[in-house]
């Protein structure tokens, strides 16, 4: 008994030192037309129902000139922080238009996020409701072939992120109702993630989804890994967790 659970504890300090330390690093975007994370389109970047959040960290490290967008998937939703800074969003339900307010201060880390049920499209920024605006109808989200991406859009002028960009997940659902208490970890898969993109990998130009749905990206022009937004990882969490119950079998009594 005592040398199967001896065993077992060794096989979890193994696993807890081969657990990948998550880099917690993002992006850093300066502003540069060219610079931007992308995705293909796919069928679930496409969100067509009622319910739907899309959210990020950032941090802006100056003005942005014209709209500094976050997210963008074109003719299907998007936001950015626009003239004057504020932030703001568009979803195409009815009315392809820019909607929210309010400003995020510059060089600290914010989260924010757009939620829309079918009639409310409400923006947040750390967990505070926003000014908003509300749909005329009551409509589906629109689908589009445009790809997904972070830090631009392709069209309409001056459009590149002045900043870092942690985070960023697109679901299905609608994830906040009311004023929340600001995330305190990595954003988590569920079965309402579209994507989501932590964005760790702290090397290199490939982005992972790890929504479980394929939507990787890819780096283009000359965004830089830096720091990522002030929360902590998940990683390791399950040889912690082995290894904690490892240990209280170990000391129970026979």
């Amino acid at each position: 008994m005592w040398s199967r659970l001896l065993g077992a504890c060794a096989l979890a300090l193994l696993m807890l030192a081969a657990a990948p330390a998550s880099a917690n690093s993002a992006l850093e975007f300066f502003g540069d037309a060219g610079d931007s994370a992308i995705a293909p389109d796919s069928d679930s970047l496409d969100i067509t129902g009622m319910a739907f959040t899309m959210e990020a960290w950032i941090m802006a490290t100056g003005a942005q000139n014209g709209d500094g967008i976050i997210v963008n998937k074109e003719d299907s939703y998007e936001m950015a922080l626009r003239a004057g800074d504020e932030f703001m969003f568009a979803l195409q339900a009815g009315a392809w238009d820019w909607f929210g307010g309010g400003k995020p201060t510059m060089n600290e880390w914010h989260h924010v996020a757009v939620t829309y049920d079918g009639t409310l499209s409400q923006g947040w920024i750390d967990g505070q409701e926003a000014p908003s605006g509300t749909n005329a109808n009551t409509l589906d989200l629109g689908a589009s072939d445009a790809p997904f991406q972070v830090g631009r859009r392709v069209c309409c002028g001056t459009t590149p992120f002045l900043g870092v960009i942690d985070e960023v997940r697109v679901s299905d659902i609608v994830r906040y109702t009311a004023d929340f208490a600001l995330p305190t970890h990595e954003f988590e898969t569920d079965d309402n993630t579209r994507v989501l993109w932590h964005f760790n990998e702290a090397d290199g130009t490939a982005v992972a989804d790890d929504s479980g749905n394929g939507n990787d990206g890819q780096l283009e022009g000359g965004p830089q890994w830096v720091d990522g937004a002030p929360i902590a990882a998940s990683t390791a969490v399950d040889a912690r967790s082995k290894l904690a119950a490892t240990w209280a079998d170990l000391r129970a009594p026979y």
